[in-house]
Order: C-alpha cells, then structure tokens, then sequence
C-alpha cells in the first residue's frame, strides 16, 4: 500500500496540535537540556516562557525555545553561566547575568527583589549581561502571588529611530506594572513601546498575511503593511513621541543604571546566535502592607476594581477590562483545557530533539 503524499507547507502551517501543560513543558525543557542547558536552568525558562503562553501571550511563549536553543548551541548564551547578585544596599542589588539564559537572570532578580522587599519594604535590582527574558507579565504573575507590588522593564536591541529620526536607535522596550488583588484578579500591565510587537510582524511573515496600517515603516521611512519591509525597517512607537520618551526612560532604568548595554549596543537576539547580546533588566518590588496596611490594600483594590468594572461598555458585546483580566482567563482554560500550538511548532521542537540525541 502506498503512503500519503506529504502535506503541503500551507496546509501544515494551518494545522494545530493541544498538548496538556505539562507535556508540554517535558517537551520544551527537553529540548533546551538537549541544547545545552543545565536542567534547572530549562526549568527556569519554561517557567516563564510557558506562562507567557499559557496567558495567549504566544509571540513570547513556546514558540521562543528554538530560538534559546539556537543560541545555546551557537554560544551568543553560556549554558553554563552562574548569575551574580551582589547587594549595595539593603533596597538595592546589582546582578551580573555572566550571558545566562535570560529568565534565569530574570527570576533570580525576582527572587532577590522580593526578598530585599520583604525585609525593608522596597527594593530595586538591575541586571546586566542577560538576554531576552521573555514577558514580563510571567514575572509580575509571580510578584502579586506573593503579595507584592512589582514594576519591571527590560532594554531590547533596536527596532525604532527616536521620534523624528531615521535610523534605528531604541529598542522596543517593554515595561509591567503588576499589582495583587486578594481574589487573584490581579492588575498586570505588559506593554511594549511600539504599536505592535516585532513577534507580531514574525508571525504575519510566516503566516503570509499584511500587517495593519500604521504598525512600522519601511527601511525608507514609509509605511508598509509589508510584514518582510516593516522587519527590514522599523517600528513605529505607540502615540509618537510619547512612547519614544518612554523607551528612553526604560533603558535607562535597565541599562544605564545596571551598567548594562544600552541603546544600539544590545546586540540582537535573533539575527546573531554567537554574541552575547548584554541586554539589562530591572525589577522594583514593593510592600503595599507597608503603607495603605493589607486590608486596606486589599479593599482598595476591590474598589478600584469595581470602579473599572462598572464603567458603562461603549459596546454592549465589549465589556470593559483590566489589564492582565483577559490574560488570567485565557492562563485559566489552559490550565483546565490544554495549549493549542502550530502544529509546525511542534514538530520543530520535537526534530530539534530528536537532532541533538543523534
């Protein structure tokens, strides 16, 4: 009996395949650890890029592990690189990532700020010599389970000019502003500084389809809705100059004041798999038990959330939200229902697995 032709590529790329979560957590660990990475280190990564998934944040979920594990075998990330952390002042702590996997790096300034935080009701850790850290929402998912507020950002390598410039000087810097709830609604802001994320762009490439108006421009400056010209160009950052000056002010957080690299010289992730990229994190943690005090906290945050709730919708069929409600729903139907992924993502993880055992 003869096989089945192979499928075309379309075809494939329109095909989907639900993995429960911890299958596929095995799955991407698994390919990390056959990458290079100590197990502890894969775990550290799974951890945040599967949340990221889990919330429907897919750009910076699964989909980021063949590109960890390329730069693993590349050596632009030491596999077996140690953070540093070294403490200059009860509030404050500086991190040496020593080029690890960047959500080692992230977690364990999460972990150093929230215990500074605990003991003197505020920290701040910068973090140096790290690399894409994936969301930040994962991490300030963590922070509000453990009662704290967090405001967090990360430097990039560059995919915008300054407003009114031509050539690429930003990097499209994203920052959270995550605060508990008591009954878990937490508040989670995650927000990049352009309109859209170069992810998004990635995905409209691969899937073939143009990219809205207004997203990026071409290498010329114009506007495209060509996903290859706006990759060749640049990002426009949300509301003009505003969302430059922000992306000033969060590599400035991240990477001047870490003494990490900054502005064009963070190296980029993607396209240069042996360098190491020198990206800088920051991580502000507070106690609001030490101020308002818990249970006034806790009911000004249901205030709040009933405040933003009980707005009259402009669309009936569009209830007005929070940011990170939406994030939270999706984390819990995964949860419950499993993780829909491209079926071609899939079976790249598992070839890449299959490779590196060989």
């Amino acid at each position: 009996m003869m096989s089945p032709p192979p499928q075309p590529a379309a075809s494939m790329a329109n095909q989907t395949e639900t993995l429960d979560v911890a299958s596929l957590e095995g799955l991407c660990a698994a390919a990390l650890e056959a990458a290079g990475a100590r197990p502890e280190d894969a775990a550290a990564c799974v951890r945040i890029l599967i949340d990221a998934e889990l919330m429907g944040i897919s750009t910076h979920g699964a989909v980021r592990v063949p590109d960890y594990a390329r730069r693993l075998r590349g050596g632009g990330i030491d596999a077996r690189a140690v953070p540093k952390l070294e403490r200059r002042a009860p509030s404050l702590a500086l991190i040496d990532g020593a080029n690890a996997l960047g959500p080692v790096v992230g977690l364990r300034a999460l972990e150093a700020g929230l215990e500074m935080a605990r003991e003197t009701g505020i920290a701040y850790v910068g973090c140096r010599a790290s690399n894409h850290f994936g969301a930040i929402a994962p991490y300030g998912r963590i922070a509000c389970e453990a009662g704290f507020v967090m405001v967090a950002g990360t430097n990039a390598s560059t995919t915008m000019p300054p407003w009114g410039g031509m050539a690429l000087r930003l990097g499209n810097n994203p920052l959270c502003v995550a605060a508990p709830d008591a009954g878990g609604a937490h508040f989670m802001l995650d927000m990049a500084m352009s309109v859209a994320a170069r992810g998004k762009i990635r995905a409209a490439l691969k899937a073939g389809r143009p990219i809205p108006e207004g997203w990026a421009a071409d290498k010329d400056g114009r506007p495209t809705t060509d996903p290859a010209a706006a990759l060749a160009g640049f990002l426009l950052p949300f509301g003009a100059h505003k969302g430059s000056g922000l992306s000033m002010a969060i590599d400035l957080l991240a990477g001047v004041l870490s003494g990490a690299r900054f502005l064009t010289d963070v190296v980029s992730w993607v396209d240069n798999a042996t360098e190491p990229q020198g990206t800088g994190h920051f991580f502000v943690l507070i106690d609001p038990a030490r101020l308002a005090g818990r249970e006034a906290y806790a009911a000004a945050m249901a205030r709040f959330r009933e405040l933003i709730k009980q707005t009259p919708a402009a669309d009936p069929a569009e209830p007005v939200l929070l940011p990170g409600e939406r994030e939270l729903a999706r984390r819990a139907r995964a949860l419950a229902h499993g993780v829909e992924l491209p079926a071609a993502l899939t079976a790249e993880l598992r070839a890449a697995l299959r490779a590196a055992r060989q």
